[in-house]
């Protein structure tokens, strides 16, 4: 028992899990058909676009685009933008489709490998003890649709990391403010990644505002009636600056603020929201050309009496959530159709979300006592989650239909609520060491029925493969060897 503790605190139980995820990743990246769900071909064939251009700057709607949305006016363009420089290059080697798609998915498992890194590192700077970070990052890489969504072509996978550091970013600042102290470098560094991100994908607007709300209060709280302290901390900072790096912030932070006027402000000039809608662009023939506009347009077309009630949709939502979390979905052979989650790891995921969240209600004033980073983190993830709510809650009212409801937008503030709930799980127990560490291994044992790639291999079929002989055998032999070892229930939904 206490070898299996030992390992489970241990760093290279980290590394193992790492390389582990980078060989789910990998796996998937090397078997799957293209296109995968998660909108691949979208995100592959804007890349291809953009290979095309050599700034993003877009003054109209390019010509045969619209399958693309408004593509003029989307803000969430840095990653197929940044994406297209390695298409380039490996175009100019081959024009085989397939090698092209797997060594992107390559670089796209690499981004969110270094999520993970930066996310371990984030809990361990929060107090998180090893063994709890070991825990969280193993049952992360676990999780259905982690490696799934990291083996696809998809903007949320440079999305992952660039929170990881916006959120390490604000925990420096933080620990700086409470020394009455300003670290000015790791502010403009936070202002140039907080723009840029949101460049990426516009859902990180609510991570950027849980950081500057929160850095805004915490140095109000340092300085309050103490203007001249602020002022002479600035100054005496500013002195320890180089002022090579004091150059390249200021050339970063005038370039990163600048593309984030561009898209976001000229949306707010000429259509008066920084997120304009596709018929706000194009005429209603072009957007139906977009297949999510086209869909909610038929929806609302259609749509009829429905209980439109918040309390309804919430559940509906959350138990959504949850599902598609947990569950595989198909690849274009089977009609992306959706195979229900592993038993194991769902029900372990649901029990630990509902018995941490007692646990906060209970001991929340333990749990945050000297931790305020934990104040932070979980702000985040509430803000982000009552924003994506309210998105996906404004589309139903319209539609009528819960759509948009997807497990992946919520990947990115699981290791902020891992380290909020898992530190008021520590404070519940205590008393109980024994029993922190079996809860982990309990859990752990739970997830490895079914989790991660094994949710992949075993409710994929041969429509899946790419047809290479080495695929179908290579995927055939897991399936017979992971089959009897894995508890899997009922895969039909």
């Amino acid at each position: 028992m206490r070898v299996c503790v030992a390992g489970l605190r241990s760093r290279r139980f980290a590394v193992a899990v790492l390389a582990f995820f980078v060989f789910e990743g990998l796996w998937i990246a090397c078997s799957a058909v293209y296109p995968m769900a998660f909108d691949e071909d979208f995100h592959f064939g804007l890349i291809k676009f953009y290979s095309h251009h050599w700034l993003p700057f877009l003054s109209q709607q390019p010509q045969n685009t619209s399958q693309f949305g408004a593509v003029s006016s989307d803000p969430s363009y840095l990653y197929h933008y940044l994406m297209s420089f390695p298409y380039r290059i490996i175009g100019l080697f081959t024009h085989s489709q397939m090698v092209q798609v797997i060594v992107l998915r390559f670089m796209n498992v690499g981004l969110f490998t270094l999520g993970l890194a930066l996310f371990y590192r984030l809990l361990r700077r929060v107090g998180s003890s090893r063994l709890l970070a070991n825990g969280a990052l193993a049952m992360f890489v676990l999780v259905p649709i982690v490696p799934l969504l990291a083996a696809t072509i998809n903007y949320d996978n440079l999305l992952f990391p660039l929170v990881a550091w916006t959120c390490l970013l604000v925990v420096r600042i933080n620990e700086r403010l409470a020394k009455q102290k300003i670290d000015l470098r790791a502010l403009a560094t936070l202002c140039i990644v907080c723009m840029l991100s949101c460049l990426v994908k516009y859902a990180f607007l609510p991570i950027a505002l849980a950081a500057a709300a929160f850095v805004a209060v915490q140095a109000w709280r340092a300085f309050r009636g103490h203007g001249h302290q602020l002022r002479e901390a600035v100054r005496r900072n500013y002195r320890f600056i180089p002022r090579r790096a004091t150059l390249a912030l200021l050339g970063l932070f005038v370039l990163a603020g600048g593309l984030f006027v561009q898209r976001y402000g000229l949306n707010v000039a000429a259509y008066h929201t920084p997120l304009p809608d596709c018929d706000a662009v194009l005429n209603v023939g072009e957007c139906m050309s977009y297949s999510p506009w086209a869909r909610n347009y038929y929806y609302k077309q259609q749509k009829g009496d429905f209980d439109d009630s918040a309390l309804h949709y919430t559940w509906q939502w959350v138990q959504g959530m949850h599902y598609r979390i947990f569950f595989m979905i198909t690849g274009p052979g089977g009609d992306y159709a959706n195979d229900q989650p592993m038993p194991l790891p769902s029900a372990a995921a649901l029990i630990l979300t509902v018995t941490s969240t007692v646990a906060l209600a209970c001991y929340w004033r333990q749990v945050f006592a000297g931790r305020s980073a934990l104040a932070f983190l979980l702000l985040t993830a509430v803000l982000y989650g009552v924003v994506l709510w309210v998105t996906n809650y404004k589309d139903f009212t319209a539609t009528g239909q819960p759509v948009a409801i997807n497990g992946r937008y919520f990947l990115v503030v699981l290791f902020p609520l891992a380290a909020v709930y898992g530190r008021a799980l520590a404070v519940a127990l205590r008393q109980w060491a024994a029993l922190r560490v079996g809860v982990i291994v309990v859990a752990l044992l739970c997830f490895l029925q079914g989790g991660g790639v094994a949710s992949f291999i075993l409710r994929s079929d041969g429509s899946w493969d790419w047809p290479a002989p080495v695929v179908v055998h290579a995927n055939n032999a897991a399936r017979r060897v992971l089959d009897p070892l894995v508890i899997e229930g009922d895969s039909h939904y």
